[in-house]
């Protein structure tokens, strides 16, 4: 017993299995109720953590319903945040944050800040999109049919639109890249 209050790394059950079926449990009763104190203190904890886990995720549900009903409007004299033309002439992507930008604007900004994976899919998206460009093929999604096209589409969108390109979460890491504009 003495060994065990020498040595934290080791606990009452790791040594148990080295005592003989007869030795009675008396010598142990203290130490095996501190174990289970502490193993009972251990759940709690992990308790607690996974309530405010499930907390977090409703909060970030009720965000995401939120942002799902959210509408904004966008003006004839309104531009894009990259190239400064008007944003009506091309397609576009309106960001909660307010940014705008046309949709080929911001995958060529976007693109070199993409880690390799993510901007190779991308890649073949949009090789994939261009071969559909002039005929329409159809796949089964569930119950409902969508184009393939509309499909290529909406997985680029995933990966384009997932954060704005000026505030999200991509820019804030990439700040060690220095963008200067001649």
């Amino acid at each position: 017993m003495q060994f065990l209050k020498e040595c934290d790394m080791l606990k009452i059950e790791d040594i148990l299995p080295f005592f003989s079926d007869f030795v009675t449990i008396d010598h142990f009763k203290d130490a095996i109720c501190t174990s289970l104190q502490e193993y009972n203190q251990h759940i709690q904890d992990l308790k607690e953590e996974m309530e405010e886990a499930t907390k977090s995720a409703e909060v970030i549900r009720g965000e995401i319903q939120t942002f799902r009903n959210r509408c904004s409007f966008v003006h004839s004299h309104d531009v894009c945040s990259l190239c400064d033309l008007r944003l009506l002439i091309r397609p576009f992507y309106l960001f909660p944050c307010g940014h705008r930008f046309h949709s080929d604007c911001l995958v060529s900004d976007l693109s070199p800040m993409l880690p390799p994976g993510k901007r190779n899919k991308m890649l073949e998206l949009q090789r994939q999109l261009n071969l559909y460009s002039s005929r329409e093929d159809t796949v089964s999604v569930g119950s409902a049919t969508i184009s393939a096209r509309d499909q290529l589409k909406a997985d680029i969108d995933s990966i384009v639109a997932s954060e704005c390109l000026f505030c999200g979460d991509m820019m804030i890491r990439s700040v060690k890249l220095v963008r200067v504009k001649k």
